[in-house]
Order: structure tokens, then C-alpha cells, then sequence
């Protein structure tokens, strides 16, 4: 074969169906009318970013507002010293905590939070761990105010952030992302979204084929978004009349003994090492922030308190710390 029967503008086979179902793209190389062989050919993809997308009822999202005018309004707690939003423009402008317990549709409501982000974890990443909030926040905003770029915090090692859209100004809800102005000309197209960056990348990086880094979203109400909270986001101004309040909240994750040990050699060891000696023999040898039962359970210790997860992920309180 010559290096000149490999030239030209052969184009690529048809996508073909192997026998596992899946599809697979080919390139023939021909001369002559001879097939002289063929490379198969596929594209890997590295994601940069999961996140969660929940849309809630309407009638849900009446729930969380009335337990916010009920309860939250009326305890008037200021979370402002924990956060950097600038939400001070007009005298209804706040941050208030949220509470997730003390009151039976707060109890309820975390379920529900703890839920969603313990599917986000086990199924978009594949990892044996459940997600426990704790800590929430409402933010309401009125003309002017913003929240400049920042990322959240948690007590545990990996941790997520969380936000849902309660209540949007009708000027935000009238000017549609679909809108033909784009930015320019002073649209004010993106007034009130929340911007999301996870890297540095331009538009001219864009056309060098550089996968997109950064992403502004329509605030929609009742949609939840879940994400690693190590992800940079930022709140625009707007400037008309009415609330943009919303809803958020930060999660530990606490990981399974199996899921540790795909991070830590020691651990693995240790654990080969006990589980190679009888239960007596094992009395005593547990860390005490971490315990493994007979029946395969474990505990792990939560801010709150002391949680034993069974071999399905199932999380039971056991007690205080």
C-alpha cells in the first residue's frame, strides 16, 4: 500500500450498529474499488460539569412561600453576616435563614432536599454516599441589589450547593431568553439571571474548540438546580419593580466505608486488615468518628448528630454526637 492510496477526500463510512447496540463510527479506505481496510473511529468526552435541574409544582412552590411568609419573614433571622450578597437596596431587601427543623413542613421539606441530592450524587457520578443539608437561606431581592461571583462551603470534604427560584419579577418573566436582542444594545436581556463559571474560557476560545466554561440562567420559578459547590456563580441586578426571592441551600456528603476507600490506600489496608479478624477481635479497633457493625452497617458522625447508613444508602439517626 502506498501513502498516495490513503489521500484525498474519502469521506467517513455511515455510523454502523454493532451487535452490543451501540454506534460506531467507521472510516474506509479504498482504492481501486478495493477495500483495503477499515478504522473504526469514536470521540471521548471528559465532562467539566453535573448539575441537577428539578422543575417542583406550582403548588409546591405555594408551600415553600407561605412557610417563608409564615415563619421566615416573621423570624426575621439575618444571615447576611455569612454571605456576601449585596442585598441591601430597598428596606425589604434581606437574607434570612431557613430553618430545617423545629417545624413539621421544614422537617418534611429537607427530606425532600436530601433526597434530590443524594439521587444527583448516586446517579450522575456513581458514587456511595448520601447528601444531609444543613443549612438554608432565603434571599430576597429587590432593584439593585446583587450577589458577586463567589462558591460555598461545607464541612465535609465534597459538599454541594443548591438554589430554587421562588418568586420573579414579571419584567424578568416578560423578557424571554428567545428574545432576538441578545446583549447588545442595552437589552438588559440578562437582568436578575445567575451566572454560572467553571473556567476561563473566551468566546474566541470557543471557536478554538474549547468546550464552554461558563453558563447564565433564566430564573424559572419552582426549578431547582444542585451542584458541586466548589462552582463560581454570580446574581445580575435588575432594575424594575418587584421581588426575585429565592431559596438556598448547602449539603455534606458522607461518603460509604466502600466509597472511601477508593481514595485512601490506608484506609483500604486497615479495613482488609479488620475484616481479615474475628468480630471480637475487632472491639475497639474503630475509629470513633467512624464504626462498622457486624451486619455490615456503618456510622458516620453529621454536624447534627451520629447517622447509621445500611448496604442500600438508607440513613437512620442513631443519636447525638
Amino acid at each position: 500500500m502506498k501513502l498516495a492510496d490513503l489521500a484525498g477526500d474519502i469521506p467517513p463510512s455511515k455510523s454502523a450498529e454493532s451487535a452490543d447496540g451501540k454506534i460506531r463510527a467507521g472510516l474506509t479506505i479504498t482504492a481501486g474499488g478495493d477495500n483495503l481496510f477499515e478504522a473504526k473511529m469514536q470521540v471521548k468526552t471528559w465532562p467539566a460539569l453535573r448539575m441537577m435541574v428539578v422543575d417542583f409544582p406550582r403548588a409546591f412552590v405555594d408551600e415553600i412561600n407561605t412557610f417563608v411568609d409564615d415563619v421566615v419573614l416573621s423570624d426575621n433571622e439575618d444571615y447576611s453576616y455569612s454571605l456576601i450578597g449585596q442585598i441591601r437596596q430597598d428596606k425589604k431587601s434581606k437574607q434570612l435563614g431557613f430553618p430545617l427543623e423545629g417545624h413539621e413542613f421544614a422537617v418534611e421539606f429537607k427530606k425532600v432536599l436530601n433526597n434530590c441530592a443524594t439521587t444527583y450524587i448516586q446517579e450522575s457520578f456513581k458514587r456511595q454516599a448520601i447528601a444531609e443539608a444543613f443549612e438554608a437561606w432565603t434571599v430576597h431581592s429587590y432593584a439593585g441589589d446583587y450577589n458577586p461571583r463567589h462558591s460555598h462551603g461545607s464541612t465535609t470534604a465534597a459538599g454541594l450547593s443548591s438554589l430554587m427560584w421562588l418568586k420573579v419579577p414579571d419584567s424578568i418573566k416578560n423578557l424571554k431568553p428567545d428574545s432576538n436582542a441578545g446583549l447588545h444594545h442595552a437589552s438588559g436581556l440578562i437582568d436578575g439571571w445567575t451566572q454560572f463559571s467553571w473556567g476561563l474560557h473566551s468566546m474566541q476560545d470557543i471557536y478554538r474548540l474549547k468546550e464552554q466554561s461558563q453558563e447564565a440562567m433564566y430564573p424559572v420559578e419552582g426549578k431547582f438546580l444542585i451542584w458541586p459547590n466548589w462552582l463560581d456563580h454570580e446574581v445580575f441586578p435588575f432594575f424594575s419593580e418587584g421581588e426575585r426571592r429565592s431559596f438556598v441551600a448547602n449539603f455534606n456528603i458522607f461518603d460509604s466505608m466502600e466509597e472511601k476507600q477508593k481514595y485512601s490506600n490506608v484506609l483500604k489496608e486497615h479495613l482488609e486488615q479488620r475484616n481479615s479478624l474475628s468480630p471480637k477481635d475487632r472491639k475497639g479497633d474503630i475509629p470513633p468518628s467512624e464504626s462498622e457493625a457486624d451486619d455490615g452497617h456503618f456510622t458516620i458522625v453529621g454536624t447534627d448528630g451520629r447517622y447509621e447508613i445500611d448496604d442500600e444508602g438508607t440513613i437512620t439517626e442513631t443519636g447525638t454526637k
